[in-house]
Formats: C-alpha cells, structure tokens, sequence
C-alpha cells in the first residue's frame, strides 16, 4: 500500500472496555485507526474472551448505552438502558474515554430498526410480511413513530456520547433472513428469492403507502404469497438478487421503491440531527443490492436521501464477510453505481474466517484494490488472542500498521 492507505475502524462493545484497565492500550496496539463503539445496539449474548473479570455478557434486551433522558417524553418507542449488565447508564461515554486516554479516536455505533423488546411492546410498528406475520425484531420505518425514535437515538447519541463520528446501521428495515431468537429456520431451504419476497413489508403503514400511489396492497399480497408457495429454485441459488433478473423481480419494483423512500425518509431524519455536528465523520452499513435489507441500506435508498448532499464525505461500508471474489465483486457494482462514493469494507476477524495474517492481508489487499478506502473489523471484542494477534500481524502485512507482524 502507498501513503493514502486505507483507514481501519474495529468494532467493540463498551463492555469489552469497561472494568479492563489494559483494553483501550491493547486495541490501540492492534494497529486500528479509531473505534467503532457501540452506542445503540440491539440484544446480544458476547463472548469476552479477553477481559479479566467475566467470559460472556448478556445484554438481554436492545439498549441505548448513553443516557436515556427526558428527551423521549411522550415517544411510543423508548429504548432501554444497559445498566443492568453494564453497570452504568452511561457506558459509551465511559469506555469511550478510556479508549481515548490511549489516542484512540471513537465513533458510535448506532443501530436504528433492529429492537426485539420495543418490536414486542408496539407490534403495529414491525415488518409484516404477505402471510400477515410479522417480524417482531424489525421496526418499520414507514411509521412515523419509529423515524422519530430513530432521529432522537442519533440525537442523544450525539448530545451525551460526544463521538468523533458516526457509523449507522439499520437505516432501513431488517427483512426475513436477519436472525432472530434461537433461528430454525435453515432447513426451510428458503430460496435467496423466497426471503426477499417474504422481506416485502405489509405493516399498516406500509398498506396506506401502497394506497396512496394507486396500488392495491391486497392484490399485491396475493401476487407475493403466490410468488412463495410456487417458487421452485434450488437452495444455494444466487447470493443476490439484482432488478430484472428473472423470478419476475421487475413485478415487485413498485414495493420495492416504497421501502428505498421510507428508508430514504427515515436517513434524512436521522441527518437533520446529525448536521447539527458538522464535523462529525459518518459511515453508514449499505449494499449494491436493491433488495437489501436488513442492517444493510439499499443504495438505491442512499440515492433517494440527502446523504452525500449533507455529508458529502460520507462512507459506504458494505457487507464483505463472505468469499473474497464475492465482496470484490459487491464492491466493483456499488463503486459503479456511485462513483463519487467512498467505500469501506465490513471485514470478519471471526470465524469461519481462520486466524491467519496473511490469508486476511491477502483478503484485505484485494477489497482494498477494488478501490474501497476504509477497513471496518468485526469484532475485536470477541476475537479471542490468537485471531486479535492474526488482525495485528493482517494490517502489519499490510503495511503502515504497529500490529505485531506474525510469527514464523
């Protein structure tokens, strides 16, 4: 790599730093350019293979790791606190300042659509799919509710967390395919065409929108309830779908279009909040697919919003936790799509990635000669030492880096 290398962010939870005196010098020693903190993220059970004090976390329910305040008075959707397994109300602030102690800058994490607990409490508000069943951990952002709670996460976040960026994911609707619960649901063999289809969102506020462009959302149901019970394709098929690649994808365009706006809506919330931050760096998880959901936005979604034009510097981080040629490819459609875009890669430091520096530098060096600009590793929190050391001798290989380089 040359001087303009690449930037690298690794993702943490606050409790990977608090009650650790030695984890921000030890993730500054990894070689990463900043962090990526979780603030707003939904229920987790996490490995601690690194702290000195506990082995695993569960944090039960999706929490808001600064302050809930007074802010969300009168809201329908209120997000919990994780005091209960962080053991303050405020453990992004804390653990952000332990990390910066060691020169470490900090984004914020932020996840906006994904609550299991809120989803429960306020079912009108979810994914519903063609078969009227709905998706208790995916907020819809038809609904006006859950774009206000979405504004004021990114709001809080930024007023009581002071972070030096922002990275956002889950700007759009979570579809079939995102797990949930204890998932039994891969023996289905649900084609990749089935789960788009049952991604489709008929929640109330979604049906009104159908209306209000002259569709008939009862009509439309029917032809998406027809679509799955006839489907035919082999599981394994394609890994994406793109617009007009059979299965008559075309026909669905239209609901299609509803998600990217509403998607687009909730985005341009969230960047009304943020611009009062001008300085603030933004990231945002997104695909090439145009019939992405889940915590990946949609491009085409991106493109109906203000992003570039309010943060013109903003990056792309797409999904590359797959086969190497796969996010190659990804990264080539997207960087085409939107030239003008920067790119980062979400990047798998866990399995079923091995714990080899140089297999990861070779991966590593081939998203960043597509032309992506920015490394996201998941998950320095919970890789154990031996794939922490594989990540620091990677970006060691890489060139530039303080990583330890790999042992002979």
């Amino acid at each position: 790599m040359n001087d303009t290398r690449a930037s690298v962010t690794g993702y943490l939870y606050p409790w990977d730093v608090l009650g650790d005196s030695g984890a921000a010098a030890d993730v500054a020693a990894v070689g990463v350019d900043r962090v990526a903190l979780a603030a707003s993220y939904h229920s987790v059970r996490a490995a601690t293979p690194r702290h000195p004090r506990r082995r695993v976390v569960d944090a039960r329910t999706a929490a808001l790791y600064v302050p809930v305040t007074d802010a969300w008075a009168g809201q329908d959707l209120i997000p919990a606190e994780g005091t209960g397994w962080t053991g303050t109300s405020d453990a992004f602030g804390e653990a952000a300042r332990q990390l910066r102690s060691a020169g470490v800058p900090v984004d914020a994490w932020t996840v906006l659509t994904h609550s299991s607990s809120l989803g429960a409490r306020h079912p009108q508000l979810c994914v519903r799919n063609a078969f009227g069943e709905t998706y208790l951990h995916a907020l819809c952002p038809s609904n006006e509710a859950v774009r206000k709670y979405a504004r004021t996460i990114v709001g809080q976040v930024l007023r009581h967390g002071n972070p030096d960026g922002l990275v956002l994911e889950a700007a759009g609707p979570l579809g079939f395919s995102h797990q949930n619960q204890h998932e039994k649901t891969e023996g289905a063999d649900y084609s990749p065409w089935v789960q788009a289809l049952l991604s489709l969102c008929f929640c109330d506020a979604c049906r009104s929108g159908y209306g209000r462009r002259g569709m008939d959302a009862g009509v439309l149901a029917a032809k998406v309830r027809s679509a799955v019970l006839s489907d035919s394709m082999e599981a394994g098929g394609n890994h994406r779908l793109q617009l007009g690649a059979g299965c008559d994808a075309d026909g669905f365009v239209p609901l299609l279009e509803c998600r990217w706006d509403a998607t687009a809506t909730l985005l341009d919330g969230v960047l009304t909040e943020a611009a009062a931050w001008p300085d603030v760096r933004l990231s945002i998880h997104a695909s090439p697919d145009p019939w992405s959901s889940g915590p990946f936005a949609s491009l085409r979604a991106l493109e109906r919003s203000k992003l570039w034009e309010s943060f013109p510097g903003a990056t792309a981080v797409l999904p590359c936790w797959g086969a190497a040629t796969d996010s190659a490819a990804a990264l080539r459609s997207f960087r085409s799509d939107a030239p003008a875009a920067a790119t980062g890669a979400y990047v798998l430091a866990l399995p079923p990635k091995s714990a080899d520096s140089r297999a990861l530098s070779q991966e590593w060096k081939a998203l960043l000669d597509e032309g992506c600009t920015e490394l996201h590793l998941y998950h320095l929190g919970l890789a154990s030492t031996r794939r922490r050391e594989a990540v620091a001798g990677a970006l060691g290989l890489l060139g530039g880096r303080e990583g330890t380089e790999p042992k002979e």
